[in-house]
């Protein structure tokens, strides 16, 4: 497993190398940057980062497995660059598999990955319905949205529903696969993990965009939320590369902004996203080198 883990997050490396390699840095010659506004969106997007670390810790306490704050930053951490792989399926697997508790399964560890990353998803789209509904031009799409929301909400909940999505999946891709079921009280617990931290990436796209437009409606920071929801459902582009792009530079469009500024504009967003990421993996780093250090001074 342990051999794994490392191709597995060598690998994301080289995929992330191979996305910033083919982004056209040039785009952003044309903006104007407030720095000022920039620092503070970072730091609260980083704060974010910190945040979603606690989230997977209370997902893996709800299930009796008990890690320090510091364990979960190193294990939420240090797969962050697997996004860039295509397929989510190795962004669950990765944190899961740097997790160690007793006896239970690699399988088990990856089903509370699986359940805290639908209750993730499920809140993005919750969060994404305000913007559309705001957006004269893209409104109509607000319906598909609510729909899928709703679709989201219920299949976490319910049991025969999640039978039927099985067996249509196993029909399909002729693998089996097994959805969690929430109860109630576990969702919202995660819930006010997971909304905080949506918040705070929210509020920190508010300040990337105020950074770059100097005034601009609250409104435009839920943009955010929805272009990494439909990034997330996208299974084909890595880390939903071109999904959240493109979503950000059509609402930015529908909202008057110049089609110009508006692909400048989103993949700054991208890059922005990337330095937190980074801050994460490295941070996740030197913490396992400090846990390492430290079980070698005991022993």
């Amino acid at each position: 497993m342990k051999r794994i883990l490392k191709i597995l997050i060598y690998s994301s490396i080289i995929a992330l190398l191979v996305y910033l390699y083919n982004i056209d840095f040039l785009v952003f010659r044309d903006i104007n940057l407030n720095y000022y506004y920039l620092i503070i969106s970072i730091v609260l997007l980083f704060s974010g980062f910190l945040f979603s670390a606690i989230s997977w810790k209370v997902a893996l306490k709800l299930h009796g497995v008990n890690i320090s704050k510091r364990m979960a930053i190193v294990s939420h951490g240090l797969p962050v660059f697997t996004k860039y792989i295509p397929g989510r399926i190795w962004t669950i697997i990765g944190r899961a598999g740097m997790v160690k508790e007793g006896n239970l399964s690699m399988k088990k560890l990856s089903f509370i990955s699986l359940k805290e990353q639908l209750v993730y998803l499920c809140l993005g789209f919750i969060i994404s319905i305000y913007p559309i509904l705001r957006t004269e031009k893209i409104k109509e799409y607000s319906l598909v949205i609510l729909l899928f929301t709703f679709f989201m909400f219920f299949s976490l909940f319910s049991k025969s529903l999640q039978k039927w999505l099985e067996k249509i999946w196993n029909r399909l891709f002729k693998k089996e696969i097994n959805l969690p079921v929430i109860n109630i009280k576990e969702f919202f617990e995660l819930t006010w993990f997971i909304l905080f931290y949506w918040l705070l990436w929210t509020f920190g796209f508010y300040f990337l965009l105020l950074s770059v437009f100097e005034t601009v409606p609250i409104y435009y920071a839920f943009a955010f939320p929805l272009s990494i929801s439909l990034g997330l459902v996208s299974l084909i582009f890595p880390g939903g590369i071109g999904i959240r792009e493109g979503v950000i530079t059509l609402f930015l469009i529908s909202n008057g902004v110049s089609p110009e500024l508006a692909i400048s504009f989103s993949l700054l967003s991208r890059l922005w996203f990337l330095i937190g990421e980074v801050a994460m993996f490295f941070t996740a780093l030197v913490l396992k080198r400090k846990i390492v250090t430290n079980q070698c001074y005991l022993n």
